[in-house]
């Protein structure tokens, strides 16, 4: 049975190596994913296509997270809350999508990182798929600092309607920011800085230096290491980037497909590799 990914572009994902070699270890030799490469202007035609060949399910990714939600028939509590979709499973003749990606976070991290107050940088998908996943997850306090834009007051609302207990806050909020490092348990970059520039970070030296030891500081982005988790190794915390996440979000994915658990190591090394 056929499984994939629709993207945009697609040609640099991970998820067929990592999807394959766990459908594999699994003994299910006749299913296949494969990443396709979608015109934006023809989703719904690739949709309809997939529905035809009766494929098992399917990731989406960027630009299509939301945009999918119209052609599939149902959607989980959390996409519906989230407005956004990056698995798709059939049953029967329905699609039905969910979110991964904030639970696949959550799940990335190590059991016994405290996690009580986070401090999280960005408002963007992958930023509001781990707010509105937060509370299952042991979290009582989350700060969200980003720019101020001309939607702020909308942003506001977004934020508190995905997690009551979280706050978003004016990144130039000094005395706050300080405040929030200083106790925070858990930082995450949930923004795109340092991705194309490896010496760009939202944090200096400074800021970095007043986080507590026990402090962990993850970043989202996987495909180089990043100025920030450098930053936090030379002060002797512990650092993960975006690989955990994309590993746990595929993991979730796959046992959404197919009701068994996944072996997240097997997955990990697959995409390492």
């Amino acid at each position: 049975m056929l499984y994939g990914l629709l993207a945009h572009p697609a040609g640099h994902s991970r998820s067929p190596q990592m999807q394959n070699a766990m459908m594999a270890a699994a003994g299910m030799t006749t299913n296949n994913y494969q990443a396709f490469d979608v015109n934006p202007e023809q989703l719904e035609t690739a949709v309809l296509g997939l529905r035809a060949l009766g494929v098992g399910g399917f990731n989406v990714s960027t630009p299509f997270k939301a945009a999918i939600i119209p052609l599939l028939d149902e959607l989980s509590p959390l996409s519906q809350r989230l407005g956004a979709v990056n698995t798709v499973k059939r049953e029967g003749d329905r699609l039905v999508g969910t979110s991964t990606d904030g639970p696949g976070f959550w799940h990335s991290l190590p059991a016994k990182q405290a996690r009580q107050r986070v401090v999280l940088f960005g408002t963007g998908g992958a930023a509001r798929a781990v707010i509105a996943s937060a509370p299952e997850f042991g979290v009582e306090e989350l700060t969200v600092f980003n720019r101020r834009h001309d939607d702020w007051h909308q942003r506001v609302e977004q934020i508190e309607a995905l997690n009551p207990t979280a706050e978003l806050v004016d990144l130039a909020d000094t005395p706050r920011f300080y405040e929030a490092l200083d106790y925070a348990d858990l930082v995450v970059n949930a923004t795109s800085v340092g991705m194309d520039n490896q010496a760009a970070t939202l944090l200096t030296p400074e800021d970095v230096g007043r986080l507590p030891k026990s402090a962990m500081v993850a970043d989202m982005v996987y495909r180089q290491p990043t100025r920030l988790l450098a930053l936090a190794k030379a002060q002797g915390l512990a650092t993960q980037n975006g690989l955990p996440m994309l590993v746990g979000q595929g993991a979730l994915s796959f046992e959404y497909w197919f009701n068994q658990p996944a072996d997240v190591e097997l997955m990990k090394k697959e995409i390492e590799e």
